[in-house]
């Protein structure tokens, strides 16, 4: 029988970032004791080499790193240390563990197969929201790995539609992998139309079409953009032709400590992503930053992007200018529905995506899971 506050272990590489630790703080809070296994080396941000993890206790977090092969950059083929794994299972003891890799992952097999020997029940987090072109050994592990654990939780319903058609009866909830932190709310979002726009500029992140928007709205409105990429040359000429390009400020790639000046002036996020074959959003983590500020949010219908935001954004379709400039002139003229909007996203953020919210939804999930193998 599962104590009603768990030993655990989460394995991924996510939690290499003290920034990604909100939720397992929370956990801690809540009465669980919490291990997170991390790679002893991964890729830095932004291309700055690979950092180095190192035992700690981080606010009641036994941080353990463990000894990876292979390139960090393709965290998918890194393989984890097994004797290093086997005696981090044994030395701890966990109740459960939950492996946060890729389910066709060398590691998600390899911390699986040593969790079943030592009959340790396994949880399995995916952000996998369309099917991949899978190698025949991937989709072997995959499977095998699917088949192994007690139970899934997914990042959002298209990722769970993924999980449940290859094992229909493995159980299975729907919650973001991290919470949110809960910065100060917005002041004001009166004024001015000051539009913020964060992301790589590659076609799929939707600029182009955020200007082509833009330019039919009436009134006094600016578009902030934080990012970089190969679209960068094209995206500054459209914006020339479409005239335009003096309500733009081009920031770059900005630190997490200096986005605080672009959200300081914006009092509204778009986010008009298109999907591709193989990527859509996932879920969109600027928006529910946003509207943990009290900002409305304006986002297309693909991915996970209507389900992040529900009824506390503005949901329009993908590269529908008219839509699209008809959403942001309501914003524009009417203040009233901007702070109703954005009172709306700062709720539905404490209620769903908040640190405290995703543990407990996450505590409740591995209890109901315990209960299930118990009753076997």
């Amino acid at each position: 029988m599962f104590p009603h506050f768990m030993r655990v272990i989460l394995v991924s590489h996510t939690y290499v970032a003290r920034a990604n630790r909100g939720k397992l703080r929370a956990l801690t809070a809540l009465g669980c004791t919490v291990a997170a296994a991390v790679p002893a080396r991964w890729s830095a941000p932004h291309g700055a080499g690979t950092v180095a993890t190192e035992w700690e206790d981080d606010a009641g977090i036994r941080i353990v790193p463990i000894p990876v092969r292979g390139d960090p950059a393709e965290p998918d083929g890194v393989a984890w240390d097994r004797r290093a794994v086997r005696r981090l299972l044994k030395d701890f003891r966990p109740d459960l563990v939950q492996v946060e890799e890729a389910p066709w992952s060398l590691a998600a097999a390899r911390i699986v197969a040593e969790a079943r020997r030592l009959r340790i029940p396994v949880t399995l987090f995916s952000w996998q929201t369309v099917p991949r072109p899978d190698t025949l050994r991937d989709r072997l592990r995959r499977r095998r790995v699917l088949r192994s654990v007690a139970g899934a939780v997914a990042g959002n319903t298209q990722a769970a539609a993924l999980i449940e058609r290859a094992q229909p009866a493995l159980p299975v909830a729907v919650m973001p992998q991290t919470g949110a932190a809960l910065p100060a709310a917005a002041s004001s979002v009166s004024g001015p139309l000051a539009i913020a726009f964060f992301g790589r500029l590659v076609p799929e992140k939707g600029l182009d079409f955020l200007f082509r928007a833009a330019v039919k709205v009436l009134g006094s409105w600016t578009i902030d953009v934080v990012g970089t990429g190969p679209a960068q040359v094209e995206l500054e000429q459209l914006a020339e032709r479409l005239g335009i390009s003096a309500r733009i400020t081009w920031h770059g790639a900005l630190p997490r400590s200096d986005l605080g000046v672009v959200w300081a002036r914006a009092n509204c996020l778009v986010v008009p992503s298109r999907a591709t074959r193989d990527w859509v959003e996932i879920q969109g983590p600027v928006a529910i930053d946003a509207m943990a500020r009290g900002l409305p949010v304006v986002v297309t219908g693909t991915g996970a992007l209507p389900e992040v935001v529900g009824d506390a954004g503005i949901v329009v379709p993908e590269d529908d200018a008219a839509a699209l400039a008809e959403a942001l002139q309501t914003l524009l003229d009417e203040p009233a529905e901007r702070s109703r909007l954005g009172a709306e996203g700062r709720r539905r953020v404490i209620a769903v995506f908040a640190n405290e919210a995703v543990a407990r939804r996450q505590l409740d999930f591995w209890h109901h899971v315990a209960s299930q193998r118990a009753s076997v």
